[in-house]
């Protein structure tokens, strides 16, 4: 979805997305695998000359899969973040089991932080996951549950997905819906609770086209409902929205207390013989506050054997403003909501990536082990934020896996 900050400090979606991607590359594969990957799942592995008893039949086998990551964070406006994350998988034939844990430590002097006349901040996050997915003929059902928590803000929720899978596995249908609880607090101030609710749907669409080439659509919604202002962030009212010494009045940050969110994708993806491929994707997003975003993005893997991938990749994203952001504001403001929120801010942001993962799967010991590292740098651009034009940031992943069959 659209960008969230916390506590008047820039963490995005794009940043988790980052770990999150770059996680996944390294964790079970899809079952629609895209083409020219030469990746090969778990089921996979124990359907290729590894059945003691040659009949096939390994539905019963239990697998086991950890991985973890080390995510690390760093830009221009002050902000370093740290974010470890393990995941453990079970599988007892069709049915199995995911936990995971992630943490998210950061320190911050940024310009929402240094306008709050504070030095730096550092805060930690801890959230904890469970999944539990089960396939029955050409369906696969799953539920989670997760708890993440840090001083001043709290969220929990469940989530339910069912995918589909037909036509000699050349079409996927999958759905997710998902429901938050969040509290918002305030640090020193034990009195100020904030309610925020949150209800998300995804769907999506996997099309195997042709020999190597492979479409994906997909459309997300989400409703959001409560607090979704910054306790932190203050705005300048009739002078200098920084709330500097000739700013009139300050006041807190006050944005709508609903949000309806929508977004629609489309990604394909073409091999060139079993050497590579080359994948495109587009998101366009739009929400009730009148944001607009549009995401683009391009990467191309190499596999120059099975068992090292290596992959390079872009991505470019553009955004206006919400229809209440404004650089400046009167002293009565129109509709009375204002915000100093960046995110809310027309602004781009520029990306270039490059992965490198390596696995080994050591039959007779029945073990697989993978290891990958994701670099990233970007730039941001802030075209009509007071006190910020421009941020670089740098991304380092980390990614470990060992996995028994």
């Amino acid at each position: 979805m659209a960008p969230t900050r916390q506590n008047g400090v820039y963490r995005s979606n794009r940043v988790a997305l980052a770990v999150f991607t770059s996680v996944i590359f390294l964790v079970q594969s899809s079952t629609l695998a895209a083409p020219g990957d030469d990746t090969q799942s778990h089921d996979d592995v124990n359907r290729v000359d590894d059945d003691d008893d040659g009949n096939g039949d390994d539905k019963q086998r239990m697998t086991s899969n950890v991985a973890s990551s080390l995510y690390v964070r760093s830009d221009t406006d002050g902000t370093t973040i740290i974010a470890p994350r393990v995941r453990f998988r079970q599988d007892f034939g069709r049915t199995g089991l995911d936990f995971t844990y992630t943490a998210d430590v950061w320190t911050s002097a940024s310009v929402d932080i240094r306008t709050a006349a504070s030095a730096s901040v550092s805060e930690d996050r801890h959230e904890l996951g469970l999944a539990v997915d089960h396939e029955h003929d050409a369906w696969t059902f799953a539920a989670a549950y997760r708890f993440s928590t840090e001083h001043d803000y709290t969220a929990h929720g469940p989530s339910l997905s069912a995918a589909w899978e037909g036509l000699a596995r050349n079409v996927r249908l999958e759905g997710r819906a998902s429901l938050s609880s969040d509290q918002v607090g305030r640090a020193g101030d034990p009195e100020f609770l904030r309610p925020l609710r949150s209800v998300a749907l995804w769907f999506g669409y996997t099309q195997v086209l042709g020999r190597g080439t492979l479409l994906q659509l997909a459309g997300e919604q989400r409703t959001s409902a409560g607090y979704q202002a910054s306790p932190y962030r203050w705005v300048g009212l009739g002078g200098p929205v920084t709330c500097s010494g000739q700013t009139p009045l300050c006041v807190p940050e006050v944005v709508p207390t609903r949000r309806f969110r929508y977004a629609v994708a489309a990604r394909a993806r073409q091999s060139f013989a079993r050497w590579g491929s080359l994948g495109l994707d587009y998101r366009y997003y739009i929400d009730s506050w009148r944001l607009q975003s549009h995401t683009l993005g391009a990467d191309l893997r190499f596999v120059p054997r099975a068992s090292l991938l290596l992959e390079l990749g872009y991505r470019a994203y553009f955004q206006g403003a919400a229809w209440f952001y404004q650089s400046s504001y009167s002293v009565n403001p129109r509709g009375g909501f204002v915000t100093r929120d960046r995110e809310l801010s027309p602004m781009s942001d520029h990306e270039i990536a490059a992965l490198a993962r390596w696995t080994h799967v050591f039959t007779r010991r029945r073990v697989e082990l993978g290891v990958g590292l994701r670099l990233a740098g970007a730039v941001y651009d802030y075209n009509d934020f007071p006190g910020l034009s421009r941020v670089f940031a740098g991304e380092a992943t980390l990614n470990l896996q060992l996995g028994t069959f």
